[in-house]
């Protein structure tokens, strides 16, 4: 079970993801209980900081959903650079993400599909997608 958050640089089309894991929360009532608490500001798992770049803010959306892929640890330090892009698509609360060699290929991936939505984006990480 993850739980994605999105983080859209306000005013353009530029996307962060993270996805977070945790034992504790295998459902999607349990990942969409921890929003709620999250979104009062009272996270029980999944404590994260978000923090925007100078001069910028982000809006952060949150998505449950169940997937196979695993990914390397979150980076809780944010220094981390975000160097892999990944388009990620949540259907029927199953989350497929799909590696990408640069934005623009990602972009042009989603675009074919129908365009960005809540549900399909590209998002920049600096989590890896780690091979079975």
């Amino acid at each position: 079970m993850y739980l994605v958050a999105k983080f859209d640089l306000d005013g353009t089309t530029y996307n962060e993801v993270v996805f977070f894991q945790d034992d504790a929360i295998d459902t999607i009532k349990g990942c969409e209980r921890e929003i709620m608490y999250g979104r009062r500001g009272g996270w029980q798992v999944y404590t994260h900081i978000t923090r925007a770049a100078r001069g910028f803010t982000y809006t952060t959306s949150y998505a449950c959903a169940s997937g196979v892929q695993r990914f390397s640890d979150w980076d809780r330090s944010g220094m981390r650079p975000r160097d892999n892009v990944f388009s990620v698509t949540i259907e029927n609360d199953v989350l497929n993400v799909v590696s990408h060699g640069s934005y623009s290929k990602c972009m042009a991936s989603v675009r074919q599909r129908g365009g960005e939505s809540r549900q399909q984006f590209c998002g920049k990480s600096a989590q890896r997608l780690l091979t079975p």
